[in-house]
């Protein structure tokens, strides 16, 4: 009897011994580095019983481990969380067991109002990822799949191809976690390091040339390159390029939200304050625990999941599918969010949105019945407390753990992964910065009497151009004036036809008519720049012209000219079409006038459309050069022309100089070739406008024969 008790006496502190090494709470830990954790809870109202919160945020490393401590593919890696709630394919082999050996800093702070931080466009994630990390000094030979690395050349619009959407950054739940590698020698997974003595050294050619340098490995006879090659790429199959360091963890839950245009604007990259009832078109995913049965069913009558038979909504399955979650969540305490009792949602089919009974996977936001915006937003809370994931990686380049003879042939290693598995190059060629852009294309000019022929460089196609006619004739009167063929101005464009298109021409057999135009080569095909253009001779008046983009682009380049009938062209009337707008037109045309317009659109995916400005800067009566340059309040390396001509029209000979602009220069100059004659000089000027504010162009300067 005696043993007995004191055996239960021994078990009853082994269970107290165990359950305060394991209660994080108590301020007992086992393992190496101690978790600084604080916890903020939300609000005063819920913090005691928020679903995600005691035991459920608090259960040790086990969470974390299977992110920190991994390797990680910066060409397979997702930048931000996936939408479609699918695991990082970025994450490979473990490299350090981060077991019981993490620093947890847990800090919530949910606040309804704040949880929308808007960004435009991939190239901001630098305020998520790049916070400190001045990407100019990168390698830029490398173009990772990742934007958690310091890569300028992958900042990228991910959605290319798709509508332009704004991303949610969820602001709700922070938590840093971090290994350090002072533990690195107890914890180092052996297998890696073994392998990494294994990796060879790149040596040169004996006439020293790189074997890695452009498609060298590919070529026959190099046996030798790619045996030392393969196991470099075995290597980062395994294991990655990087290993993860540290990450904070957000929320899985967040979802991209689609907007409207005008919506995008007043958004644009700053941060505003949306609530949720004033985003009509937010879809908030189910947690977990709602896919898996969640909480015991009990709702009452009223409650979302409780009308049934009704179909799905946007591909998810009927409400009977969630019945069992959405029943119940009205009706718990932690989703009377500030004290105020939920809105029961109507019962009856009629009443419901579009015919619909409401229900969670109902998209509406402040269109539906007025509990449910408070019901979405419970439920998108309670959510990012279960469903943790990493939404920004810290990483280190699996090189500072090589020998410094290897750390050469890592650069190199890594360039050559990322030929062999870089990403689609028209998706990345269609996200860059659009004045790099256009400062990759030739620009082509021309002019002549009558037919006129333009032509890309070997190794270019046509993208986009025009060619404009002047006719020095007389104007026929009368009945012989027949529509188009009585306007003395008129546009032609240089559309694209495919693959193997590299000119554009146009025919006319009368010496009276003076062609001369632009045309813009790229080097690849896929760079579609969309030609808009018309005509009109407007006898009475009153009606308009207009060129539109197609949806997804916007204007990147245009002009509009008007010339009255009893005018010459150095009479001719020039206005710039407006960067950034869906369509150029001339809205109210007078009698007696001829009009034209042209331009060329680009894809939103382009970065920094918004900060072009085109211009269009003339003199009459020269007889010297002329200068045209960009001015603003000051001087910076963004302050330069990234497209643009200028040509110059003599009268009295009846002909005309085009030229184009050099690109990524402060200034363009136009040589007058016939100085013994006054000319128009006319000049168009593509130039970025990084202040925000409008530029102020100085005019042309003569310049000093």
């Amino acid at each position: 009897m005696i043993n007995l008790l004191a055996t239960k006496r021994v078990g009853v502190w082994v269970c107290l011994l165990l359950t305060l090494c394991g209660d994080p709470k108590s301020g007992v830990r086992g393992g190496i580095g101690s978790s600084a954790r604080m916890d903020t809870p939300s609000d005063g109202s819920d913090s005691g019983n928020r679903i995600g919160s005691g035991d459920r945020f608090d259960r040790g490393d086990e969470p974390f481990s299977k992110y920190v401590g991994k390797g990680y593919d910066i060409l397979f890696g997702y930048p931000l969380p996936n939408n479609e709630l699918v695991e990082d394919p970025g994450f490979r082999n473990e490299i350090f067991d981060t077991r019981n050996s993490l620093d947890i800093i847990s800090q919530v702070a949910c606040h309804r109002d704040e949880y929308f931080s808007f960004i435009e466009g991939i190239n901001d994630v630098a305020h998520l990822a790049m916070d400190n990390i001045n990407v100019e000094d990168v390698n830029t030979s490398i173009i990772p799949f990742s934007a958690s690395m310091p890569y300028k050349s992958y900042f990228a619009d991910l959605e290319i191809g798709r509508k332009k959407y704004l991303v949610a950054q969820n602001s709700c739940v922070h938590k840093y976690v971090t290994y350090n590698l002072r533990d690195s020698t107890r914890h180092i997974n052996r297998e890696f390091l073994l392998e990494t003595e294994k990796l060879p050294i790149l040596e040169k050619k004996a006439n020293g040339k790189d074997f890695l340098q452009g498609e060298y490995p590919h070529r026959e006879g190099n046996q030798q390159c790619a045996g030392s090659i393969k196991p470099w790429m075995d290597f980062f199959q395994k294991y990655g390029t990087h290993l993860v360091l540290s990450a904070h963890f957000g929320g899985r839950s967040f979802n991209a939200l689609e907007v409207s245009r005008r919506t995008m604007e007043e958004a644009k990259i700053y941060s505003y304050k949306y609530a949720l009832g004033s985003v009509p078109s937010l879809d908030v995913f189910r947690a977990a625990w709602l896919q898996q049965g969640g909480p015991k069913r009990g709702g009452t009558e009223g409650s979302a999941g409780s009308v049934d038979g009704v179909d799905s909504v946007d591909g998810i399955d009927s409400v009977d599918s969630v019945a069992s979650g959405g029943d119940d969540i009205l009706n718990q305490p932690n989703n009377q969010l500030h004290d105020q009792p939920l809105n029961q949602p109507p019962r009856t089919r009629e009443n419901a949105l579009g015919g619909r009974a409401p229900s969670l996977d109902t998209r509406g936001g402040n269109q539906t019945f007025d509990g449910w915006n408070q019901l979405t937003y419970a439920v998108w809370k309670d959510s990012i407390y279960a469903n943790l994931l990493p939404v920004h990686l810290e990483l280190i380049s699996l090189s500072s753990f090589m020998r410094t003879g290897k750390k050469e042939s890592y650069d190199k290693a890594l360039v050559y992964y990322n030929s062999l598995h870089g990403m689609n190059k028209e998706r990345y060629y269609l996200s860059q910065d659009i004045t790099d852009v256009l400062a990759d294309g030739k620009q082509i000019t021309g002019s002549a009497k009558g037919s006129l022929i333009l032509s890309c460089p070997v190794g270019y196609v046509k993208s986009t151009g025009f060619i404009l006619t002047y006719d020095t004739s007389e104007r026929v009167r009368g009945g012989a004036a027949k529509g188009r063929d009585a306007a003395k101005i008129r546009v032609y464009p240089c559309l694209s036809r495919g693959e193997y298109d590299i000119s554009c021409s146009h025919r006319n057999e009368s010496d009276a008519v003076i062609s001369f135009g632009w045309l813009y080569c790229v080097k690849h095909s896929f760079v579609k720049l969309e030609t808009f253009y018309a005509n009109g001779s407007n006898k009475s008046g009153g009606t308009s012209l207009e060129g539109k983009c197609p949806e997804g682009s916007s204007v990147a380049f245009g002009f509009k000219m008007k010339l009255e009938r009893n005018k010459n062209f150095p009479s001719v009337k020039v206005k710039a079409c407006p960067v950034g707008e869906a369509k150029c037109a001339i809205s109210h045309t007078k009698a007696n006038s001829d009009y034209l317009l042209w331009g060329f659109c680009a894809p939103r995916s382009f970065h920094s459309i918004s900060s072009l400005q085109v211009t269009y800067i003339e003199e009459s009566n020269v007889m010297n050069d002329v200068q045209g340059a960009c001015s603003d309040m000051y001087k910076n390396k963004y302050d330069n022309i990234f497209l643009g001509f200028s040509f110059s029209f003599d009268n009295a000979l009846g002909s005309v100089d085009v030229s184009p602009c050099a690109m990524k220069t402060k200034d363009c100059v136009h040589r007058v070739s016939r100085r013994a004659a006054k000319s128009y000089t006319g000049m168009f000027l593509l130039c970025r406008n990084d202040g925000g504010a409008r530029r102020e162009f100085s005019s042309p300067t003569r310049l000093a024969q």
